[in-house]
């Protein structure tokens, strides 16, 4: 399917929902606006032709710090051996100080030194500074989050650094702000095994990429803040010395309403046996602008096949809007509340889970002179993800290339890169906290950066990218709306990846397992032809006898049982 750009919202009109969605602040569940968001996008669907829309409730014990929209407004606060030092952020789900503030003595702690003995920091307000990047060779655990890394498809010529190389923050800075972020729940960690009063993070971020910068941590008993790299220098030469700090940091708990519902675009099969879903999920709970607006991306999907006729809609949407991603023990901690726990019905029938978030992003770099942080105007990575499936791949790059989208860079699970380089971990998708055993892809951005604070305004937003984007997922929706699904089946990512399995595991030679790749792929070129006996037939009897002339069963058996799979499938649905 290619997209009739007549049906597809204007770049205005995604500027102008992204807006007022900005203009409401942090939307977790129990705040002010979290209600007014959920119904605004209910009743926007519905608008759009969504239908039968299931909510579910639950009460919540919701976290908050109120220092949006006024950062001054006293919650926060640090006075370090008599003077004031602003303060950027602090660690989600810290206890209170209540009005009056904890004051006690300064401890500088060297984090290189591990975790410290019990008890080591009673009664003081330990500090501790985050440490820069790592020197050269860089592990694989580094490199999978901290550097730009081999891909599949890279729409940008220019990346902010070259690969493997430490992108520098004063040109792009949502790496090097990972990196620093990365290492805060560690230290969380040493300030609770020392038994300390308080915490304080020296980041080596600027006061303006710092400040409202939200992080997802475990419930804590001791109040913890972060303080960027200028009022840092005071903080840690102060801590050296032994000085008296009053640290302020003012939160409260309240239970509260949380909640989120599923609604469907009907296809032409609706409430009939023969019905298949694809899933869009979202989430709706993050500190503004852009982390938390795969929602809107949903949106402009719905109002794209909202112009469609039921009948020409091959498939059903279902839309997922859910609120678990930022509350205390996200997705998996509030397991019992993912909709499809609670409506466990529509499992059977889902075949691809799109996940969106972070988009229509624009990049921020570091002002190292003016302790800020300021905008390049360039657009932020727009990180896909695809199964390891010639269709899947084939449809989400074509789709990256006919939106024109800037920056977008495609990894393809299991498959190598176009480098034949590492590739690392692919930054997406929000719809993998599912697990629903189906074809997964979607997209994710370059977060944290400039674009996932609380106090970023409209200027991190691009609308033309917002744009671009929702002309990819509405392609690759209407690609999987009117194929078979057996072609974007997961089970071809799972026969692909259990060849690769013997290759990393040196039961095969490079070569074979090009060979077997290669079969594998033309036989799935038959499928996309309707061929499925053909290709049946191939897997059944071709695939085995070559597989066991590489190696022996016992070994073989992982990929024979995903090629046999595949065959039931294809012989079932060739009935």
């Amino acid at each position: 399917m290619k997209v009739n750009r007549e049906f597809l919202m204007t770049a205005e009109e995604g500027y102008e929902w992204n807006n007022w969605k900005a203009s409401l602040g942090p939307l977790y569940p129990g705040y002010e606006n979290f209600d007014i968001y959920m119904n605004w996008m209910k009743e926007r669907l519905s608008a759009y032709g969504c239908i039968d829309i299931k909510e579910h409730h639950w009460a919540h014990e919701t976290y908050r710090v109120d220092d949006w929209p006024d950062h001054e407004s006293g919650a926060l606060g640090l006075v370090s051996d008599g003077s004031d030092v602003p303060v950027g952020t602090f660690l989600m789900l810290s206890s209170s100080t209540g009005k009056d503030g904890l004051t006690a003595p300064m401890i500088f702690y060297d984090a290189s030194l591990g975790k410290p003995e019990r008890g080591v920091f009673q009664g003081k307000i330990v500090v501790m500074e985050t440490a820069g990047h790592p020197e050269k060779p860089f592990d694989e655990k580094y490199l999978e989050s901290f550097v730009v890394t081999d891909t599949n498809f890279r729409s940008d010529p220019k990346p902010p650094a070259p690969m493997f190389e430490v992108p520098d923050p004063s040109v792009s800075n949502s790496w090097n702000t990972r990196w620093d972020f990365n290492q805060w729940r560690t230290f969380l960690e040493y300030a609770l095994s020392g038994s300390a009063a308080g915490m304080i993070i020296v980041s080596k971020l600027t006061y303006g990429c710092l400040r409202g910068l939200y992080d997802r941590q475990r419930r804590h008993d001791i109040p913890c803040i972060v303080v960027d790299r200028e009022a840092g220098k005071k903080v840690v030469l102060d801590a050296k010395n032994g000085k008296i700090a009053k640290l302020t940091l003012i939160s409260r708990y309240y239970m509260c309403d949380a909640w989120n519902f599923v609604c469907f675009l009907p296809g032409k099969n609706y409430g009939t046996p023969n019905d298949e879903y694809i899933t869009i999920n979202v989430h709706t709970d993050a500190m503004s602008l852009t982390q938390d607006n795969g929602s809107l991306g949903a949106l402009g999907i719905a109002r794209y096949f909202s112009h469609i006729p039921q009948s020409l809609r091959g498939k059903t949407l279902l839309f997922c809007i859910d609120c678990r991603h930022f509350i205390e023990g996200y997705e998996f901690g509030n397991i019992a509340h993912d909709p499809y726990k609670v409506y466990p019905e529509l499992v059977g029938k889902i075949t691809a889970t799109v996940g969106l978030e972070h988009m229509g992003e624009l990049e921020g770099a570091e002002d190292y002179e003016n302790n800020t942080m300021v905008c390049t105007g360039l657009p932020e990575y727009t990180f896909m993800k695809a199964d390891d499936n010639d269709y899947c791949s084939r449809i989400l790059i074509e789709a990256a290339v006919d939106s024109g989208l800037e920056r977008a860079d495609v990894k393809i699970a299991g498959r190598p890169g176009i480098h034949g380089m590492f590739k690392g971990m692919v930054r997406a998708v929000q719809a993998s906290c599912h697990k629903l055993g189906v074809c997964e892809i979607g997209q994710a951005g370059n977060w944290p950066g400039a674009h996932t604070q609380t106090f970023s305004g409209m200027q991190y937003f691009s609308k033309k990218k917002f744009h671009d984007e929702v002309y990819v997922w509405t392609q690759v929706v209407g690609c999987m709306m009117e194929t078979d699904s057996i072609v974007y089946d997961i089970m071809w990512s799972d026969l692909n990846t259990s060849v690769r399995s013997l290759y990393s595991q040196k039961f095969i030679c490079a070569e074979a397992k090009e060979g077997l790749l290669g079969f594998i792929s033309s036989v799935f070129a038959q499928v996309e032809s309707g061929e499925y006996l053909k290709a049946a037939s191939r897997l059944k009897d071709t695939f085995p006898d070559v597989l066991l002339t590489l190696i022996d069963k016992d070994t073989a058996q992982p990929a024979l049982d995903a090629a046999e799979l595949v065959y039931r499938k294809l012989i079932s649905r060739s009935k």
